[in-house]
């Protein structure tokens, strides 16, 4: 097989026929006519003939040349314009540019409390929110006296117990490279995705892990050229290396593709299985390190934080991290924009990289799989890796913050962040939710839904019992008048502008809308004790959580849809399914008057509707200490003065208000800032990095009373 064609040559005739092997056919159809017109010697060449002209070789020589050129067909039409034309690539690559060597990170911001400002852990935070959440991260130096025992250098600790360890791969094999369309440009380079492949490691101890990640770096730094090839100077032997030395490895190692390194990492370290490094609280509270909020073992429960109306177990546990010289934290974000506090026992310094969430959706283009699951995932499906560096030449702003051992880092809601390890060290991290995170999780539960992921915690679950606390501090507050810490914080959080507020009403409005699409074609059910034998429902179709409300069928009693899809529930008719709710609207209304206008009439109206659900149920747990054996809403009785205390409450409201929760709408955060789709609005206006208790930049926490 093949294509034929007649070859003409002006002195021997003509030549033996070529045949083309197969797999070698040209796409395109060339002819080659006489360029070099000679009148009188072209009127010897018989019609249909062309002559070729031009070449000063023998036929030996040129049937050779004719040999190691494409193929030539001759006796064809010339082809037109269009199919000369080159054919454009259906895709045009992004290119990243070349990483410069001279580019630099902006540095985050580091605090120093006072004594006084560091006691009251999420006052503290909140007054530090304004001037760090510009940079998705920041560093808190405690006060000289914080200096809680590390349980981890316990002898059975550190000796005995073994955790789970996994290997990173550092491969140039799974070095991706893909190419734009304009490959003549040797100005840039393609664009170059590294990725690092996870698998498991062996269990060690902290000892042996120690040992293992001591010996690696002595050999990484003790050999010339090794492991990176680089001939530049090498700290000395004597001579620890620094901070910059370690992160110019790491810089060669995730932009570089002639690195190939392997490491181990302890990585998502449960503590109730292995330990923390803090004490854990128990029946002797004298120690205060105990009960401090700074204690990660206490931080997600602290009166403030919503995850404390949460009753998963695994949602307060602080995780352990274990880090040798270049074990990296891959580019992450906090499942459900959750907050997170870090802080570092002991060993060598840990360098972050951190991208504040009014530029995630830019990250989210680079990363669109990046979620918090992919590291902890023992595969060999690569993970994608990026130079913090590049990520900055790109146009997103990266922040860059070194955490020293004794030292907290902060990470805000719906920020990217990435990290490496300088040498042997152990991490602990706790998540924690404080009011102002609402917003954030409102989004993070929409977004989830679209994408079909399962959230971490119950959003409805933990706004129910949020509010349910509110109306009962609110009514003590209304009755009382007493400005305890707890009676202000609800109070600055509700009324009319109330974050809190705003944030149930928008709730029930929409609760609203999709249980009026659904009024008549479904019969209505409340919701038994029974539904909750079960900690959490979710949707069999998007995973959202059904704590407020949910579509059964009689076909299946273990399998529930959200109000949006009803239809993807099964095929039975409309008529065997039933909707499930926990509130009517009306009831839910009556909480929303309760807390944006606080009049005691609606309070005792949602107490009772609260009441009337849990009657059967067991005992409410209290998420306060001091509140073991009370009910969830207890009434308190009237006394004479109601009508007097209802005038005090509408006229020091403005009074009160004057502390009230700052933090951005849903609306701040799906427009622009935050929607992974939509057009990145710029942080606001960073302030200076450094704060020190002693100047006046430092926010004090609000004093009430």
């Amino acid at each position: 097989m093949g294509i034929e064609g007649n070859h003409t040559y002006s002195k021997s005739g003509n030549m033996d026929k070529l045949s083309t092997p197969p797999g070698f056919v040209s796409q395109t159809m060339f002819v080659m006519r006489n360029v070099h017109q000679d009148t009188e010697h072209s009127k010897s060449v018989p019609p249909g003939q062309e002559q070729i002209t031009g070449f000063s070789m023998d036929d030996a020589s040129f049937k050779l040349s004719l040999n190691s050129r494409p193929w030539i067909v001759h006796d064809h039409t010339n082809p037109t314009s269009e199919a000369l034309k080159p054919m454009k690539p259906e895709v045009h690559e992004r290119r990243i540019q070349r990483v410069s060597k001279n580019v630099s990170l902006e540095e985050a911001p580091v605090f120093n409390p006072t004594e006084e400002e560091f006691s009251d852990t999420l006052s503290y935070i909140a007054s530090l929110r304004d001037k760090a959440e510009p940079y998705g991260i920041c560093c808190v130096v405690p006060p000289p006296s914080w200096k809680p025992p590390c349980l981890l250098e316990d002898k059975e600790i550190w000796e005995v117990s073994k955790f789970d360890t996994q290997v990173q791969l550092f491969d140039a094999n799974d070095r991706m490279t893909k190419k734009g369309a304009d490959d003549d440009n040797d100005d840039h380079t393609s664009e170059n995705v590294k990725f690092c492949r996870i698998e498991r490691g062996p269990r060690k101890t902290l000892e042996a892990f120690k040992n293992v990640a001591d010996a690696y770096k002595k050999k990484h730094f003790s050999a010339e050229d090794e492991v990176l090839g680089s001939k530049s100077s090498t700290p000395s032997l004597k001579q620890e290396p620094t901070v910059a030395d370690i992160e110019k490895e790491y810089r060669q190692l995730v932009e570089s593709s002639l690195v190939e390194i392997e490491v181990l990492y302890g990585n998502d370290i449960d503590t109730r299985t292995f330990s923390s490094g803090f004490p854990l609280p128990g029946p002797s509270e004298s120690c205060n390190y105990k009960t401090s909020g700074w204690n990660l073992n206490n931080t997600a429960k602290l009166p403030g934080s919503l995850l404390s109306f949460e009753d998963c177990e695994s949602v307060g546990v602080p995780r352990l991290s274990v880090g040798m010289f270049l074990s990296s934290q891959l580019w992450k974000s906090e499942k459900d924009r959750l907050y997170s506090l870090c802080y570092l026992h002991m060993g060598a310094p840990r360098v972050w990289y951190s991208v504040a969430g009014c530029h995630r959706s830019k990250v989210m283009n680079l990363f669109p799989e990046m979620t918090g699951e992919q590291q902890s995932k023992m595969s060999r499906e690569p993970v994608m890796i990026m130079s913090p560096y590049a990520l900055n030449m790109e146009g997103i702003p990266v922040t860059r913050c070194v955490q020293n051992p004794g030292q907290y880092v902060i990470l805000f809601p719906g920020s990217c962040y990435s990290a490496v390890n300088c040498g042997f060290n152990c991490l602990e991290k706790a998540n924690f939710a404080p009011i102002d995170w609402l917003p954030h999780g409102d989004v993070a539960v929409h977004q989830n839904q679209e994408k079909k992921k399962r959230s971490l915690i119950s959003y409805d679950k933990i706004l129910l019992g949020a509010a349910r606390e509110a109306v009962k501090y609110l009514k003590e507050y209304s009755l009382s008048k007493k400005k305890t810490a707890d009676n202000m914080r609800w109070y600055n959080s509700c009324g009319k502008e109330g974050l809190f507020t705003s944030i149930v009403k928008s709730r029930v409005k929409q609760e609203k809308s999709r249980r009026e699409f659904l009024a008549s074609s479904l019969k209505s059910q409340k919701m038994d004790k029974s539904y909750d034998d079960v900690s959490k429902r979710e949707c069999c179709f998007c995973f959202v959580d059904l704590h407020l409300s949910a579509v059964q069928c009689s076909c299946s009693d273990e399998r529930y849809s959200c109000l949006s899809h009803v239809k993807n529930l099964c095929a039975c008719p409309s008529g065997k399914k039933s909707f499930l709710y926990r509130y009517t609207i009306d009831e839910l209304n009556v909480l929303v008057e309760a807390l944006e206008l606080q009049k005691l009439s609606s309070m005792f109206r949602w107490g009772n509707f609260d009441r009337n659900y849990y009657a059967s149920s067991p005992a409410i747990k209290s998420s306060q200490p001091g509140d073991k054996g009370k009910k969830a809403d207890e009434v308190v009785p009237c006394n004479n003065n109601n009508d007097n205390t209802r005038k005090d409450v509408e006229a020091g409201g403005k009074e009160q208000g004057k502390t009230k929760v700052k933090a951005r709408s849903i609306m701040e955060i799906m427009k622009g800032n935050d929607n992974e789709s939509g057009p990145v609005q710029p942080c606001s206006n960073k302030p200076n990095k450094t704060y020190d208790g002693s100047d006046g930049n430092t926010a004090k926490k609000p004093k009430h009373g």
